[in-house]
């Protein structure tokens, strides 16, 4: 069980661990909800969980990159539905968004790293 204290996180066992998204001014202000569990790690686990991290985010920038080359590709057509066209616009969209959580929780992991 982990509480949420202010800047720091309180596990259950009395260990505070710094909660790097509620410094102002820090690179990774926002970090989505999801990935809070990603963030909050114990020590001897930040590398681990730092090179996973990254791991997704690469292929989360190769979904990115493959939705708007597919995209670019359905635009140039005429015979498309445009309900086929908006699907792959929302698809792009979504793919960008979750490279660049990942990139953020990648960022706050860096900074929590350094400041250790």
């Amino acid at each position: 069980m982990i509480l949420r204290t202010g800047r720091s996180l309180r596990r259950h066992k009395g260990d505070i661990v710094r909660n790097p998204a509620s410094y102002p001014g820090s690179r990774s202000a926002f970090i989505p909800p999801e990935f809070h569990d990603a963030v909050d790690v114990a020590e001897c686990a930040l590398d681990e969980q730092l090179e996973q991290v990254q791991r997704r985010y690469a292929a989360a920038s190769r979904a990115a990159s493959r939705a708007r080359f597919e995209l670019d590709l359905l635009e140039k057509r005429d015979d498309i539905n445009p309900n086929i066209l908006e699907q792959a616009r929302r698809q792009r969209a979504a793919a960008e968004t979750r490279s660049q959580q990942l990139l953020r929780v990648i960022d706050a992991l860096e900074d929590r790293l350094e400041n250790e």
